[in-house]
Formats: structure tokens, sequence, C-alpha cells
């Protein structure tokens, strides 16, 4: 499924054809400025260095016909720095699913746990708001974007009752999750990828108390880090039941509580088809306890990987987001991966099988990205608004959605 942006020339930018862009807003059949009453309700955003109409479409949801409409831009190609941009989107501090909105940070916020309550990675609220590391500064002031979100499924539901949630319908979610055949039958755990629902209006988020009242200025940040244990997951070698023929080098994981195999699914890469054979001491995989022992048929490595999970030590000067830019990987994907986990120097952690997160470099095609991934430039376009996938630029991040039984490929 493919949806309609912008990419900007910039001094990061490739440039895409004016043309695409005006075409947009004549299909729009829209003005090319809003009404003065309109844009005082409306966010606006000072654009700077490096910005691009195409950025703002993810960030704030709206389509790039909406964005030409809503100011008046001899040259829709070119923005500036210090230029005045209006977001055709009202400015609001309640949160919304479909909408980006503002949060006032509280005492005991993380950027971990914000994500967790509006359901969207970590990584792309750090990269609207130019964050680093898990703390989040009393008082401030953050901006949570439209999207994508990842709904982590409940008992009872099913992709059509999250479907109705989101404001969008079950076929276009099981677009952006192709493992699920039967969408009337999903797991409880299991995380659902609802992308970005472009010029919609705001929906509510289910089960949201109301925001506390702002607090006082302040600038004391909160924890990184709660104390506990690293990561259950050792080499088979440790005492327990014997593992399947040919896996004595297999990854061996003690459930801990809220645990799933579609937990394992997402952390280590592998189907449930696989630990299902790989662990037939489990009468009914939908039912594991904590202190249960799971065989991931994925061999322990400490070899780094882009396809498949890898261990790795925590070094001095480590933190979640410097050993994320290092494996290409959102430094919240790392933590969900390592639940308790303090990150201290010679923790061992696991570095998940994805997804990650490619930095554009100098001469790079989607192709060659595709490459260094084991994949295909076609899997690329699955959460990425590329319109012109010829055209990418220095700097963009591309989104390389979790491939499932890969054999390891080294990063180069």
């Amino acid at each position: 499924m493919k949806k309609s942006s912008v990419v900007l020339a910039g001094a990061l930018g490739g440039l895409l054809a004016l043309a695409f862009v005006l075409a947009l807003a004549a299909h729009a059949g829209v003005a090319q400025a809003a009404p003065e009453a309109a844009v005082a309700a409306n966010i606006t955003v000072t654009v700077k260095a490096g910005d691009n109409l195409g950025k703002y479409t993810r960030l704030y949801g709206v389509s790039g016909a909406s964005l030409v409409a809503a100011n008046s831009l001899p040259n829709p190609n070119l923005i500036f720095p210090g230029q005045v941009i209006v977001i055709p989107v009202a400015k609001s501090f309640t949160p919304s699913l479909t909408t980006p909105f503002y949060y006032i940070v509280v005492a005991g916020d993380t950027l971990t746990s914000v994500a967790k309550r509006f359901e969207i990675d970590g990584s792309l609220i750090a990269n609207a708001n130019g964050l680093t590391g898990d703390v989040l500064v009393l008082g401030k002031t953050v901006l949570i974007p439209a999207g994508p979100h990842t709904h982590i499924a409940l008992p009872g539901e099913t992709l059509k009752s999250i479907a109705a949630l989101h404001g969008t319908t079950w076929d276009k979610l099981a677009d952006f999750n192709p493992g699920i055949t039967n969408p009337d039958v999903i797991f409880s755990g299991q995380p659902i990828f609802v992308p970005i629902l472009y010029n919609a209006a705001p929906l509510a988020l289910h089960g949201a108390a109301p925001l506390p009242p702002a607090p006082g200025p302040s600038s004391t940040p909160t924890a990184t880090h709660t104390p506990g244990p690293g990561p259950a997951a050792t080499k088979t070698s440790t005492p327990g039941p014997v593992p399947p023929s040919g896996g004595a080098n297999f990854i061996k994981v003690i459930v801990r509580s809220g645990e799933s195999f579609v937990t394992y699914v997402a952390r280590y890469g592998v189907t449930g088809g696989r630990l299902r054979q790989a662990n037939p001491q489990i009468a009914d995989p939908n039912v594991i306890h904590p202190g249960d022992t799971v065989f991931v048929p994925v061999n322990v490595s400490f070899s780094p990987s882009r396809t498949t999970p890898f261990f790795y030590v925590v070094k001095a000067g480590d933190t979640t987001t410097s050993i994320g830019v290092k494996f290409e990987m959102a430094p919240t994907t790392l933590a969900t991966a390592n639940p308790g986990a303090t990150f201290a120097v010679g923790s061992t952690i696991v570095v998940p099988a994805g997804p990650h997160l490619y930095t554009v470099k100098q001469g790079d095609t989607l192709n060659k990205i595709a490459v260094k991934y084991g994949t295909t430039t076609d899997f690329l376009l699955t959460g990425n608004q590329l319109p012109d996938p010829n055209a990418i630029f220095l700097g963009q991040l591309i989104f390389i959605p979790l491939q499932l039984d890969k054999a390891p490929l080294p990063f180069d």
C-alpha cells in the first residue's frame, strides 16, 4: 500500500518534480492559501536546515496537497531555513491516534513510557523533538507525531476491532501485517502495525486518562532505567529440557510474565511454526507460563547480523541510543527486547532481529540498501513513504521491516 508524500530538495535532500506536488494540489481541487481564520488555530513550523515538505507529511499526517493548499509557495520544491510553514492540523494537547498532538512531560515519564502509552515507536518521538536517550525533562512540551502506531492486541480483540479503534479498515491493516491470514484470529500480545492515516480527523486514544495539568518550570530529568536483571537468554548448556536434535547451540529463554510465542517471533525473527517445532515439550503454544523454558531455533552468536538476533556485551560509554545507532535500530526496540536490563557495563543484551532503521549514506540507492539486508526493493516499500524509490536522499531514514527465518547477514 503506498501513500502520496513529497520529498523536497534541501541540504540533505534529492529533488522531486514540481509537477508531482502541483498535481496533488490540482487533484484535491484546493486553493493555494488557507483562510487567515483557519490558519490561526493551526500548527506552524519554522523551517530548519534539511527540512522538506516530505518530512512534514509524515510528522503531521497531512498529504502534500494539503500542505500546498495551506501555504503560498512559489515553488513547493524549495523551502528555506527560517520560513514559516502552516500545517493544516489544529494545534491540540488532546491525545489522538490519528493526528499529531503536544504532550507536557510529567514526573516519572521516560521516552519509553510515553511511547508505550501512545502506541508509537519512541524513535519517532525522539526524531520529531531532537531528543537523545530515554530521559525526558519535567515540564517540557514534546510533539507526538501522527504515526505510525503499534497496537498490542488485548485478549478478545480482532483485526477488525483494532481497525475500528484506529479509524481505519481491517483490510488496510492486513496489508501492513502480512503474517495475519485471518482477521478474526490474532493473539493476545501480538503487535499490530497501524500506518499513518493522512488528513484524518482526530480520534481519541482509547482508555486514555485525562492529562494532568502542566507542572511548574523544572529541568529535573527522570531516571533512565530501573535496575533489574539482564535478559533471560543463555546458551542451552544450562541444565533444563533437552533441546531438539541439531539445536545444541539454540538460544534458550526463560519465560517472563506477560511473554508469549508472539514476543519471541518479534524479538528473534523466527516464525511461530519454527518455534512450535523446536518446543515439543510445550503442549499448547498459546499457553506458556513464567519460568517455562523455550528454545528459539537461532544459534547463539555474538557476531553482529542485520537479519538475525545476536548478543552484545555493553561497553563503557554505551547507551541504548548509541547501541541502536551502531546496529541501525531504534533504542526502544532494544529496550523492549531486554526487559529489566540496566545496560550496565559488562552486561549482555540481545540485539533483536529487527525492525531496523537505516540512515541513507552517500551513494546509496534503495536497491543497494535492499542488498545490505538480503531483501528486495519491493519489501522496503512496506512502511516507507517513497513516491519515487529512485529518489532517496542523504540522511533519510529507511524503515526495514522484521524479516523472519533468515540466515545471518553481517554488517558491512
